[in-house]
C-alpha cells in the first residue's frame, strides 16, 4: 500500500495475537518486495493477462533468490530416486526458512537429471470429468505438466489421472509410488485434507 511519498508492505494475518513469522509469510513478503523493485528499477507494467503472470513469475524468482541463499542448497548431490528428490527438497526448505515451492524451485535449477516436482489437489466435479488440480509445479524437462503456475486442472483422461486416483484411497501421511508413462520413479505423499506432494525421476530418453 502506498505511504506517504513510498510502498509499504502490509502483512495481513489470520490472528491477532503476536506470532513469528512464518515460511509463507517470509515468502509473501519478499514476493510483494518484488513488486516493488520491478516498479521502482524498470519499465515493466502488466498490460494484459500474459504480462500479469510473467511478473508473478519474476516476483517468485526474486524472492526465492532473496531467501535461498547458496549455503542452502550446498552438499545437495544428484537425486537417484523420487524420495532422494523430495528429502533434497525438505532440506533446502528446513535450511532457509522457506516453503517447499521456492526450495523445489531453487533446487531444480541445480539438478542436471529429469524431474518434476508439484502439489496435486483433489476436487472432484463429475459433470466435466475433472478429478482435482496441479497446484504449483515445476519440472525442468516438459513432461505432463507444462512448467506450471495457475491451477490446471485434471481429467480422467489425464497421463496424471492415476496420481489423484490413487489420492483418494491414502490417509494423511502416507505415501505411494504411482506408475506413469515417462516416470522411472514416483513418490506420492497425502497430506491433510486435499492436498498431496508429487516428485517424479523421469526417464532420460
Amino acid at each position: 500500500m502506498r505511504t506517504g511519498g513510498d510502498w509499504e508492505v502490509v502483512l495481513m494475518r489470520n490472528h491477532s495475537r503476536p506470532s513469528a513469522i512464518s515460511a509463507h509469510e517470509r515468502f509473501t513478503i519478499a514476493h510483494e518486495l518484488g513488486h516493488h523493485v520491478l516498479m521502482r528499477d524498470t519499465t515493466f507494467r502488466a498490460r494484459r493477462e500474459a504480462d500479469y503472470w510473467l511478473g508473478e513469475e519474476l516476483c517468485n524468482r526474486f524472492a526465492s533468490k532473496l531467501l535461498i541463499p547458496r549455503h542452502a542448497l550446498a552438499g545437495l548431490g544428484q537425486p537417484g530416486s523420487s524420495s532422494e528428490l523430495a528429502a533434497s527438497v525438505s532440506a533446502v526448505a528446513q535450511r532457509a526458512g522457506v516453503t517447499f515451492e521456492p526450495a523445489a524451485r531453487a533446487l531444480v535449477e541445480r539438478i542436471s537429471a529429469p524431474v518434476a516436482i508439484g502439489i496435486f489437489r483433489l476436487d472432484p466435479f463429475p459433470p466435466t470429468r475433472r478429478l482435482g488440480f496441479r497446484g504449483w509445479w515445476v519440472e525442468n524437462r516438459q513432461w505432463w505438466g507444462a512448467h506450471g503456475g495457475r491451477r490446471l486442472a485434471i481429467r480422467v483422461d489425464h497421463a496424471l489421472a492415476p496420481v489423484l486416483l490413487r489420492m483418494r484411497a491414502m490417509n494423511a501421511g502416507e505415501t505411494a509410488s504411482p506408475a506413469l508413462p515417462g516416470a522411472e520413479s514416483t513418490r506420492l505423499r497425502r497430506s491433510r485434507g486435499s492436498a498431496a506432494s508429487f516428485t517424479a525421476l523421469l526417464a532420460s530418453g
